[in-house]
């Protein structure tokens, strides 16, 4: 039971950025469909199941966190790091292990008290022991603070990007208040942040619709845009289209099946980037369950065996890309030369299997048919092995709880992760799935190529990480450690009135809702 638990929590912020929550709102003006400079309203299709950054979801939930918790750093447009309640920050030494962050002057938070480098660290301590999904990150690390504005921490392994963690994406870095810790239950339904807006109970329906309105103490208020955030729960993402098309709402994550209907609209703008990869994850790759699976030529077979521009077409249509690699293009890591290994080339998989000694092979595969967009991808895979005699053979899961039974119970050679995984640099994407100790690896598989390629890039400089996140990616594919296929879209449909919506380089979280604007 402990090892479930702790794997459907570190799982969520592998597929966080993935999820396609959808949604729908009210917003001022309801005539025209342009977010007024008064008020924005953003669709989602789930409530939030805490609005405590240690117990909430990422990706879109994120949301309901980001107007009223503002995070240690930000992310720009770039990609880069930028400041937000610290104004300076960097590593200590050159072992990728001590990192520094400098708050800023004269930041409070919305109660007036004043932000110090204890409190700082007395909410992360506490972010490490909540159950949300990136918490796992920061269990490891232990903190220091040399004065009142200075936060050092220190990791007991390698990690190249650190500065991540303490951005909105993770939730670490949205700082709670000592009036939050002295009594975490009301950290629930109530904000208790620094950020540019507080929640708004008196406004708010729970489960229905969440308010924030400006913080008066907040630090810098020309970064306050709106009067007014809303973020509206509408389950089903037609009625979010037809709020989006009437001015109900202003923003929204959509679907390959809607993104269509707003097309020609001048009012809506799509906005659409890969940022997660899906296929199967490997895991018997010792052989445990599947004995074929422990021969990289078997492993191989398969890579060679699909047809993906064929099934990415059928399955995404215009959401989504062929790939070869655990990411895709516009990421850190993603190699040319790993996405030309695997041409689809069925005779070239036959001929593996039987230099391998097989000519039919049969693997168990465990998936959640809860997505039916991904078990479509599924089925087509399964019939282009069966082609070259490699029998999938699938197991089922009607939900989220069931999926991990699945997967943890050992029996299954390889899974399907709905609707995907990716979104992020190379060191935080690759490890839960290939390091010994990955939350995913469920068998243990020790590889050391993975493991030499994995501590490179670990300890590697801004100057030499691009050059190791792509070693590290062509280990993964030229040992066929995963069967990746499509590299999928993320969807937003918006109020074209909006500004600053987009990516960030490099990333697949889609920038804060505080830097939005209005035309």
């Amino acid at each position: 039971m402990k090892r479930r638990t702790a794997l459907q929590a570190s799982i969520g912020v592998v597929t966080a950025l993935a999820l396609a929550a959808c949604g729908g709102g009210n917003s001022d003006d309801k005539s025209t469909g342009n977010a007024g400079p008064a008020s924005v309203t953003i669709a989602l299709s789930s409530a939030p199941n805490s609005l405590d950054p240690a117990q909430i979801a990422v990706g879109p939930f994120l949301n309901y966190v980001d107007p009223a918790y503002a995070s240690l750093l930000t992310r720009k447009a770039d990609g880069s790091l930028g400041a937000g309640l610290a104004d300076k920050w960097g590593y200590v030494g050159k072992k990728n292990t001590k990192f520094k962050l400098h708050l800023r002057e004269g930041v409070k938070f919305a109660d007036g008290t004043p932000l110090t480098a204890t409190d700082v660290v007395n909410s992360i301590k506490y972010f490490q022991k909540g159950s949300g999904p990136g918490g796992a990150w920061f269990r490891p690390l232990k903190f220091s603070t040399p004065d009142s504005s200075t936060v050092v921490i220190t990791s007991p392994t390698p990690n190249p990007d650190m500065g991540t963690l303490f951005t909105p994406a993770y939730l670490g870095g949205a700082i709670i208040s000592p009036a939050g810790l002295k009594d975490p239950k009301k950290l629930a339904s109530a904000t208790f942040g620094a950020g540019p807006y507080v929640y708004s109970a008196k406004q708010s329906v729970s489960g229905d619709h969440y308010v924030y309105v400006p913080n008066k103490n907040f630090y810098d208020k020309s970064a306050i845009h709106f009067e007014k955030i809303t973020v509206k729960v509408m389950p089903n993402v037609n009625s979010q289209v037809q709020a989006l098309k009437s001015g109900q709402i202003d923003l929204m994550f959509g679907t390959p099946d809607v993104a269509p209907t707003v097309k020609g609209n001048k009012a809506i703008t799509t906005l659409q980037k890969p940022t997660t990869w899906a296929g199967l994850f490997l895991l018997d790759r010792d052989g445990t369950v599947v004995k074929g699976l422990a021969d990289v030529r078997v492993r191989q077979a398969l890579n060679h065996a699909i047809d993906r521009a064929a099934i990415t077409k059928a399955v995404y249509g215009d959401y989504g890309t062929p790939v070869s690699q655990p990411t895709m293009p516009g990421y850190e890591g993603y190699s040319t030369e790993a996405e030309k290994m695997y041409p689809y080339d069925p005779a070239k998989a036959k001929q593996l299997l039987k230099a391998a000694g097989y000519k039919k092979l049969t693997i168990p595969v465990n998936y959640g048919s809860f997505d039916p967009v991904t078990t479509k991808m599924l089925q087509a895979v399964q019939d282009q092995l069966a082609k070259v005699g490699v029998t999938l053979k699938l197991k089922a899961a009607a939900n989220f709880g069931g999926w991990i039974n699945d997967l943890v119970s050992r029996k299954n050679a390889a899974t399907v992760l709905s609707p995907g995984t990716g979104g992020d640099s190379n060191f935080y994407a690759q490890q839960p799935a290939f390091t010994k100790t990955g939350i995913m690896n469920v068998f243990g598989v020790d590889d050391p190529d993975f493991n030499a390629a994995y501590e490179q890039l670990a300890e590697s400089d801004p100057q030499s990480r691009g050059a190791a996140s792509k070693d590290l990616t062509d280990v993964i594919v030229r040992k066929a450690l995963a069967l990746p296929v499509s590299g999928t879209d993320t969807i937003v449909l918006y109020n074209s009135e909006l500004r600053g919506v987009q990516f960030p380089k490099g990333t697949g979280q889609l920038i804060s809702n505080t830097l939005w604007t209005t035309g």
